[in-house]
């Protein structure tokens, strides 16, 4: 019983902690990076409509952080955005299914020049971008079907 009651424990604390994140600002979600001065977006938040534009910095408590990073996932699945997707400079990696299954987006996507790596299934299965796409030089690395 003290088996089954401890593998419940576990199970929902991990459901608990899978969405978490550090904060929020203009409807996206950021967690620190491990620098102090850096953060991953983690989720799309609130932010479900119009164009999207990372932005290349957030301020937060008083803090300015720079995006560095998408991670897996993040906006996996989204629908309902209308416009164009710009990633910035500041983001270096676009995590494992990042984008994946997205739909929606009517304009281009621009991906930023300091972008060294995208993640498997980043943008797998994305539909509705009708502008065009660069693959900046500074990108080294592609996972199976980043798009």
């Amino acid at each position: 019983m003290k088996k089954i009651f401890l593998i419940f424990t576990l199970l929902v604390t991990a459901w608990l902690t899978a969405g978490a994140f550090d904060f929020e600002v203009d409807g996206l979600a950021y967690n620190k990076n491990s620098d102090g001065k850096s953060v991953t977006v983690t989720k799309g938040g609130s932010k479900t409509s119009g164009s999207l534009k990372i932005p290349e910095s957030v301020t937060y408590s008083g803090k300015t952080y720079s995006v560095t990073a998408i991670g897996n996932d993040a906006f996996e699945r989204c629908s309902g955005f209308t416009g164009s997707l710009t990633i910035p400079n500041s983001v270096t990696y676009i995590g494992s299914g990042a984008f994946q299954g997205c739909s929606g987006f009517t304009g281009s996507l621009t991906i930023g020049n300091s972008v060294t790596s995208i993640g498997p299934y980043a943008f797998y299965f994305c539909s509705g971008f009708t502008g065009s796409l660069t693959i900046p030089n500074s990108v080294t690395s592609i996972g199976d079907d980043a798009f």
